[in-house]
């Protein structure tokens, strides 16, 4: 019998947390059973988009984002559910656009339509303010609801019930590896007792880099030896640079990273001043890691489950880089143990959604 296909509905599959999570359990799903195939809202390249096609998914680019044809999107929608009545699940991970795709599927037959909540806010901006208004329709044509954590789902879905889902990792994969950390911070020129601080998200107003790049150069100032890896890419990349010019070779600009379990072994501590998050998977990385993490207090408390987690306030970077530096700044011993104790390892995230892509297909009608 072939796999059940599973729909993931998804602005794109570039690198970020939201695509890291929904790779992880692709990766860790019995793919003899469930395939994923996802539609995208843009017509780019993206990072994913080699990965999903090796493991055997299918991938559909729609242009809506890009050209903003509305008309025409929801036309392509209406034919592309028409020609896919294989599809009786969609898990849909955009909530900008679920007043639209969730219809049409709808319309279409299509009786399961899940949603998930992967955030608690949005940028204070023009595109934050209509992701936001937009997103308020998203709740209503959902049949299922899971969200990354308590949070996240209260904030897209109100009242409504929700599942939560950890966003699991491989957590085995994240075990330090000794050599591994010498031979990258030898090529980041990091001596084995210097500091090396590390940061992993897009470049965007949400990850409030800018106020990253002041907590590091109040740790500089205090310890010289200091360097900053900063890892991913985004709109707000260039003013990041410019902002971290004068401190010279101390802040490196690593780009995108396929090889992001090597980074967190290199590093000594993890810093997340977000304006706010969801619960992110970096964070379940990091600590998967055994590192020292310290996190501005606008994100989920629950994803403390390490016990090696600081959360501090916006506002004051000296008051943040007094923390590091006061910091022992050691590595968790139990931070596998941990991770699965807590639920976070991909492997129980993985076995829940299949069970429920598989238990729902069965009950929804054939198309």
């Amino acid at each position: 019998m072939p796999p059940i296909r599973v729909l993931q509905v998804v602005p794109a599959m570039n690198a970020g947390g939201m695509e890291t999570f929904i790779m992880n359990v692709y990766r860790a799903i019995d793919r003899e059973k469930v395939q994923f195939d996802f539609l995208y809202h843009y017509d780019m390249p993206c990072f994913y988009d080699e990965e999903i096609l090796r493991l055997g998914g299918r991938i559909t680019k729609l242009t809506v984002r890009q050209d903003n044809d509305l008309p025409g999107y929801l036309r392509a929608l209406k034919e592309f559910f028409a020609a896919h009545p294989e599809y009786r699940v969609i898990h849909g991970h955009y909530s900008g656009f679920g007043m639209f795709y969730n219809p049409a599927a709808k319309r279409s037959g299509i009786t399961v339509r899940a949603g998930h909540s992967h955030n608690t806010n949005y940028e204070k901006n023009l595109v934050g303010t209509l992701d936001r208004l937009m997103s308020s329709r998203f709740s209503a044509g959902l049949t299922h609801r899971f969200a990354c954590g308590q949070e996240a789902g209260r904030a897209l879905y109100g009242s409504r019930p929700f599942t939560f889902l950890p966003n699991g990792v491989d957590a085995a994969a994240f075990a330090p590896d000794p050599a591994v950390r010498a031979s990258l911070r030898a090529e980041l020129g990091v001596g084995e007792g210097d500091l090396l601080l590390g940061h992993i998200g897009r470049f965007c107003q949400q990850k409030n880099h800018g106020y990253l790049i002041d907590i590091f150069e109040e740790i500089h100032r205090r310890r010289p030896d200091a360097k900053l890896v900063l890892l991913g890419q985004g709109e707000t990349m260039d003013a990041a640079r410019a902002q971290a010019a004068p401190l010279g070779d101390a802040v490196v600009f690593a780009g995108v990273r396929s090889n992001t379990r090597d980074y967190y072994a290199a590093m000594d501590a993890f810093l997340l001043p977000s304006l706010f998050e969801g619960l992110p998977v970096v964070l379940v990385e990091a600590q998967a890691a055994g590192l020292p993490c310290f996190v501005s207090d606008t994100v989920d408390k629950t994803v403390d489950f390490g016990g090696n987690m600081q959360f501090l306030p916006l506002g004051n970077a000296a008051a943040w880089a007094d923390a590091v530096c006061a910091s022992p700044l050691a590595r968790a011993e139990d931070a596998l143990e941990r991770t699965r104790a807590a639920g976070y390892d991909i492997r129980t995230t993985a076995a829940k959604l299949q069970e429920f892509y598989l238990s729902e297909y069965e009950k929804a009608p054939a198309r």
